[in-house]
């Protein structure tokens, strides 16, 4: 929950940086906007980790899954 109150919150810093009623110089915003941009993709992955495993263990998936090869010889 904490990663989604991030990417809400970095969404409205990236919205309130790019307007042009803040007066912050063009290239601290850049900076900004840059860092806010790599820190939202990091967490969008982080989540889509977290979410696939959940989707796993919903569908009862196993972790770690092997398969084997037996041969059958009749005698």
């Amino acid at each position: 929950m904490v990663k989604i109150s991030s990417i809400t919150s970095l969404g409205f810093l990236v919205m309130i940086v790019s307007s042009r009623f803040v007066a912050i110089s063009r290239d601290w915003k850049e900076i900004i906007l840059v860092v806010s941009g790599l820190v939202i993709v990091i967490l969008s992955f982080l989540i889509r980790k977290e979410l696939h495993k959940v989707i796993r263990i919903v569908h009862g998936v196993e972790e770690d899954k092997t398969d084997t090869y037996v041969e059958n010889n009749p005698q």
